[in-house]
């Protein structure tokens, strides 16, 4: 079943057409900023996507969500009388109603999130409750009408304007069960984490740099499974609140830089057909001071080499775009194997005036 979990997450954020995907605009800034304030996992909430354009605001109250209460009674496709639900209530699309997720379900991706964020050396992040019925109801809003956007409309089903901001401020995921009759809530929120990461398909890599963003000091998450209401289609929709709670310092951090893969790496959160990624730390205490002007690309170079072996890096493009740290090299390379030790070398990047060579290593398990 979790296997089966994977692709179908993974299935849907490829998709270019349908009502089925998964979908980052990367957010404008990145830079740094107060941190919201912060609560243990307890109350959890919803969280939102991130966007070209997208913008933050104050924050909504309470753990549960503001549409009106539900039954029990599920929205979810035939869940069966055995099946341990997700919610203390079930949400209801058909009415605005987003349910009540579990608080063991966010601090689930929590951990997850701060598990993947150790590996890389960075540090961990809060949770931060403010935002959980805003973040239930950007993911209800997805649901409802089939459809996954940074910027829902005033005319939407289920719309509010705390789905629209949250919507803008996170990473977003939607999906539909791989076969008929299955269930969404079969589907693990952590993976939504994990196909972030991943983030596969062109782009900018920018799900998977708001995760790794060094300066995220705080995140929601918010979890919607339903019937959407024109087509009556099995969906699950996650947010991921990654934008608007940055800290101002990450002084304690060893490295000054992020990469990906990096150390010892489960092969269940890497695609060896995908690109891998890094981006330097140009100042540790002002995140907006990492961009084009302090860091370079152009004239870098990529060896990927095992045992003396040199592998071929293809397809490296950069981008300077405020997705986490505004600058990120990327690049794919064949012939990954697992449990093979490999070393990055990147050299000739220009960091704040002076050349910089970077090496590391991982290996995938």
């Amino acid at each position: 079943m979790h296997k089966n979990n994977i692709n179908l997450i993974r299935r849907f954020r490829l998709a270019a057409l349908g009502i089925v995907a998964a979908l980052l605009l990367g957010a404008c800034g990145g830079g740094g900023g107060s941190g919201a304030s912060t609560s243990s996992p307890s109350g959890f909430g919803s969280s939102s996507t991130s966007s070209a354009s997208s913008t933050s605001s104050s924050a909504a109250s309470s753990s549960s969500a503001s549409t009106p209460a539900s039954s029990s009674s599920s929205s979810t496709s035939s869940a069966s009388s055995s099946r341990i639900s997700l919610y203390v209530t079930d949400p209801v699309v058909a009415n605005c109603d987003t349910g009540q997720l579990k608080d063991s379900e966010r601090t689930a991706v929590l951990d997850k999130l701060n598990e993947i964020r150790a590996r890389h050396g960075l540090p961990a992040v809060t949770y931060n409750a403010t935002d959980n019925s805003a973040a239930a109801q950007a993911a209800l809003y997805m649901v409802a009408n089939a459809t996954l956007t940074t910027t829902p409309s005033v005319g939407g089903h289920c719309y509010t304007s705390d789905a629209a901001r949250l919507a803008g401020s996170s990473d977003l995921v939607l999906g539909a069960p791989l076969s008929l009759g299955g269930n969404t809530q079969d589907i693990p929120s952590t993976q939504m984490i994990v196909s972030f990461l991943i983030n596969a398909g062109p782009g900018t890599l920018g799900q998977r740099r708001l995760l790794l963003n060094p300066f995220l000091g705080s995140t929601t998450f918010g979890r919607v499974d339903g019937l959407s209401i024109d087509s009556s289609t099995p969906l699950v929709a996650g947010v991921l609140k990654v934008i608007g709670n940055d800290v101002a310092d990450v002084s304690a951090m060893t490295n000054d830089f992020v990469a990906y893969p990096y150390g010892i790496y489960p092969n269940a959160e890497f695609s060896k057909t995908g690109y891998l990624s890094f981006s330097a730390i140009a100042n540790k205490t002002d995140a907006s001071a990492n961009g084009a002007a302090q860091v370079s690309f152009s004239a870098a170079t990529i060896t990927v080499s095992t045992g003396g072996t040199f592998l071929s890096a293809t397809n490296a493009a950069a981008d300077y775009s405020g997705e986490g740290l505004p600058n990120s090299l990327q690049w794919k390379v064949s012939g990954l194997q697992s449990n093979v030790a490999y070393t990055v070398q990147i050299s000739n990047v220009i960091v704040n005036g002076v050349t910089r060579q970077y090496t590391y290593s991982f290996t995938l398990q």
